[in-house]
């Protein structure tokens, strides 16, 4: 079980078809109602967003949090601009 937010840092996120994502590198907050509202990864695979993109994967996006990151849902392709391909 976690007991902390800095365990779920570094954890592999992996999208429902089993593709890896990236390494959870911070938390997404929403400051006004004091949760967590997403998970920030860096690194993305260069197969599902172009390079050097940060990307805040939304909590409801999320299936399940424990050795990994399960996603329920991911676009086939993030774009520079913002657009998500095949979502």
């Amino acid at each position: 079980m976690m007991d902390e937010t800095g365990d779920i840092i570094g954890l592999n996120v992996y999208t429902p078809k089993g593709i890896f994502v990236g390494k959870v590198s911070e938390m997404g907050f929403d400051l006004a109602n004091r949760c967590v509202d997403g998970l920030i990864v860096k690194d993305v695979n260069p197969v599902l967003a172009e390079h050097g993109i940060v990307i805040n994967i939304p909590y409801s996006w999320i299936s399940a949090i424990g050795d990994v990151v399960l996603l329920k849902r991911f676009p086939e392709k993030i774009l520079r601009d913002g657009t998500l391909q095949g979502l």
